[in-house]
């Protein structure tokens, strides 16, 4: 992601919230819906991760907005957004009869 705040390597996020004034009032559904995006439409180029995206949008913001619009094209692709890998639980990958076996065979014969 090309953004002043997130590291364009490791995926960190510059975020005060998470770094450094944490506070159990605090959870991640407000992480997720309203820090996280408020920090990804407006960019705080004076405290970067990216320093090459936050000089790039302080001095040229056209140049910045195309460089984000490249990426975009590059990386984010339409047939991912949505998209969530499937993972089979170990529950899922047990059939039936399987299942049932090893429960005797953990517990051991029914007593008459």
């Amino acid at each position: 992601m090309y953004h002043p705040n997130v590291d364009e390597i490791s995926g960190s996020v510059c975020l005060d919230v998470i770094n450094q004034t944490w506070s159990p009032m605090f959870d991640l559904t407000n992480v997720f819906e309203v820090f996280l995006p408020q920090l990804l439409l407006y960019p705080n180029p004076s405290d970067p991760l990216n320093g090459e995206a936050a000089a790039l949008m302080m001095r040229d913001r056209t140049a910045y907005e195309q460089r984000v619009k490249e990426y975009c094209q590059k990386y984010a692709k339409p047939e991912d957004v949505g998209a969530v890998p499937e993972e089979k639980s170990s529950d899922d990958e047990l059939s039936e009869a399987e299942y049932d076996s090893d429960d005797e065979a953990m517990a051991g014969p029914v007593d008459p």
